[in-house]
């Protein structure tokens, strides 16, 4: 590509047997050829989930997709700004990071690395995709039901990203000593995982810490993303090259796993310098209440005695607060009214992703070249590519952050809304009709006998709708009819429209994580370093069969309401145990694709769906933790597979030398 941009730009600085003048329709069909395979790889990755997501909610779940053309749209520009990002990411911010590896230990030694490697780390995680969507998911969350998370949520967003950023400014610290030292991989594992797991089940029996807790885990696969990895990798080779390294084995893998787990330890120490500050969980009411202790902190939750006015009149809007409730906590501000939500102006959604793919980006590349120029004191290889490539990846960023929004989020958002069709009856919006109670009648259901009354609307035929007494008035003869809708799988009972969904579930992770690529890269370093005895498809399947049941059982976990600490618990353990009994090199491997398995669409999609239905559920405060649970069911899978495949080959080698 460099030699095709250098020829087309200045036919004079090509190499001799280059300097010739290219025709324009063979420069458009090289630039052609070259996009579409870029941007098809990308299609081959996400066409999965958006086909199966959109054909599944159409014709099984019989819920249409809202706002089809808007959600296709976004899909679009999430694909094509995908790829541009992931090449920018090729042609420019890579190939700086592993010329800051390779002569950051000449002039620097350990100290400065460590210093870079800290300061690359925490740029390199507010550059990825996955962190902005977490910033968005404030208004899935009620300030009373987890004001920890609001909080984080909210106005403390900027401190959630920072908090993720110093744990993976850590784990690359700690990642480029194991390059440089050849530290060994499990001690980090056996040190790290049991200290997470006992905070987990600490958080538990907290109702304010709780679903911090389920986020903070969901972290560990925001953080490994296709920004952060690439260039953990990129920069601890140049380092091991250099350094004289030990052989720290399968090239470095490893760090991914430590990229994944100390995020989530900076969240919990997050959690608790937060707790004091914000009141307990409760009810609206108490949330909302004049006791002085307990409005201070709901402001400082809120922001500012403003916001939680603003606050209270939205839930007051909502009908979670009586209007009289609210003039008793807010008498001075008696009339505040909260303004219809409307969408925000084209023109400030563009201008507002551009400051953000700006802001996330430029911070990374300018990191690296200042280190180049003033620490390392040599030129930037091939300026012109390099500069492409910036630009390749702010204008990727910035279609990714447009499409995401309105795309990947909005679509797995209504999947997660539509899947207790399968199990449970839905309500639509209440109306208004008159109705005489004479007209109320019992009928034979399968249910057993059931009212109905005979209402007319619209100058329509009579109709025969449930009757609910708490919803008729007999002094006016208004009738609050609320729609409802069966579901889907309602003659077969809730068991069954259940076992639908995570079938649904399975199947989605399942087909995601085939077409992720990373996960292809990764099987094709296993397959090397095993010399052939465990197969590139080997490992792309099991963690495919991880993947769709870590979601299943995430799902379960918030159809039900389960603890996900108890759940980590029962997984992690085996997990450790068989680390014990597997390979050094293979035991990284199988920890590290957990991480390959959690890419930038894939995140977003699937908390998206999850904060939907623990909406629809009840449970938006503890909905997180679905990514969580996808991420270790990976890692038994593979570290299954290993061992056996491992003693598969023993028993052919020693029934070889009996022969």
């Amino acid at each position: 590509m460099s030699k095709i941009i250098q020829a087309v730009e200045d036919p004079e600085k090509a190499p001799p047997e280059k300097r010739r003048r290219i025709p324009l329709r063979q420069i458009v069909s090289l630039i052609t050829s070259y996009a579409s395979g870029k941007i098809g790889a990308q299609i081959k990755a996400v066409a999965f989930v958006v086909v199966y997501l959109f054909l599944a909610q159409t014709f099984v779940l019989r819920m249409p997709i809202q706002h089809a053309l808007s959600v296709a749209l976004g899909v679009g520009a999430t694909v094509i700004g995908l790829a541009f990002f992931l090449e920018g990411l090729f042609l420019g911010i890579m190939p700086l990071g592993e010329q800051c590896g390779l002569r950051l230990p000449q002039k620097t030694g350990i100290w400065g690395v460590a210093v870079f490697a800290i300061v690359i780390g925490v740029t390199a995680t507010i550059a990825e995709p996955a962190i902005n969507f977490l910033k968005i998911q404030g208004s899935a969350v009620n300030a009373w039901d987890a004001p920890l998370l609001y909080l984080l949520l909210n106005r403390g967003a900027n401190w959630l990203v920072y908090a993720i950023a110093a744990g993976v400014g850590l784990s690359v610290l700690l990642g480029m000593f194991r390059f440089i030292y050849g530290w060994a991989f499990k001690p980090a594992v056996y040190l790290v995982m049991p200290l997470l797991l006992l905070l987990g089940v600490f958080f538990e029996y907290s109702p304010l810490l709780r679903p911090v807790a389920n986020l903070a885990w969901d972290t560990g696969g925001v953080t490994t993303g296709p920004v952060t990895v690439p260039l953990i990798i990129a920069l601890g080779l140049g380092v091991s090259r250099i350094a004289g390294a030990k052989k720290v084995g399968a090239s470095g893998l490893g760090v991914v796993t430590l990229a994944s787990a100390l995020p989530v330890l900076a969240v919990f120490i997050l959690a608790f310098a937060l707790g004091p500050k914000v009141p307990d969980v409760a009810s609206a009411q108490e949330f909302f209440s004049a006791q002085p202790e307990i409005r201070a902190k709901a402001e400082y939750v809120a922001g500012s005695p403003q916001a939680l006015v603003e606050l209270a009149a939205a839930a007051r809007q909502k009908g979670v607060i009586s209007p009289r409730e609210y003039n008793n906590y807010f008498p001075a501000a008696a009339d505040t009214a909260v303004a219809p939500l409307e969408t925000a102006p084209v023109n400030s959604r563009i201008i507002a992703a551009l400051k953000s793919s700006l802001g996330t980006v430029l911070p990374l590349a300018v990191v690296l070249i200042l280190t180049i120029w003033l620490v390392v004191r040599e030129k930037i290889r091939e300026t012109d590519i390099t500069v492409l490539g910036i630009v390749f990846t702010i204008t990727g960023m910035f279609l990714f952050t447009l499409g995401m929004e309105r795309g990947i989020s909005e679509l797995g958002a209504q999947a997660g809304a539509a899947l207790p069709h399968a199990y449970a009856e839905t309500t639509q919006e209440a109306t208004l009709v008159r109705a005489d109670d004479s007209a109320v009648f019992t009928a034979a259901t399968p249910r057993g006998p059931r009212q109905y009354i005979w209402i007319q609307q619209n100058k329509s035929l009579p109709q025969a709708v449930p009757f609910e007494p708490l919803n008729y008035d007999p002094r006016t003869g208004i009738y609050r009819y609320i729609p409802v809708a069966q579901a889907v799988f309602a003659e077969w009972g809730p068991t069954v429209g259940i076992i639908v969904v995570l079938i649904f579930v399975y199947i989605l992770g399942f087909g995601a994580t085939l077409a992720e690529p990373s996960l292809a890269a990764l099987g094709a370093t296993v397959e090397d370093l095993t010399t052939g005895t465990y197969k590139k498809s080997t490992l792309i399947f099991m963690v495919a069969l991880g993947v769709g049941a870590g979601m299943s059982v995430g799902f379960a976990r918030i159809l039900f309401d389960l603890p996900l600490a108890w759940i980590l618990v029962a997984s992690y353990i085996p997990a450790l145990l068989l680390t014990m009994i597997s390979a050094e090199d293979f035991a990284a491997i199988a920890w590290d694709s957990a991480g390959v398995t959690t890419g930038p669409v894939t995140v977003p999609l699937v908390i998206a769906a999850g904060l939907s239905i623990g909406r629809e559920s009840g449970i938006t405060g503890g909905a997180f933790g679905i990514v969580a649970a996808a991420s270790v069911f990976p890692i038994l899978a593979v570290l299954i597979s290993g061992i056996l495949n491992q003693n598969n080959a023993r028993k052919s080698i020693t029934s070889e030398v009996v022969l």
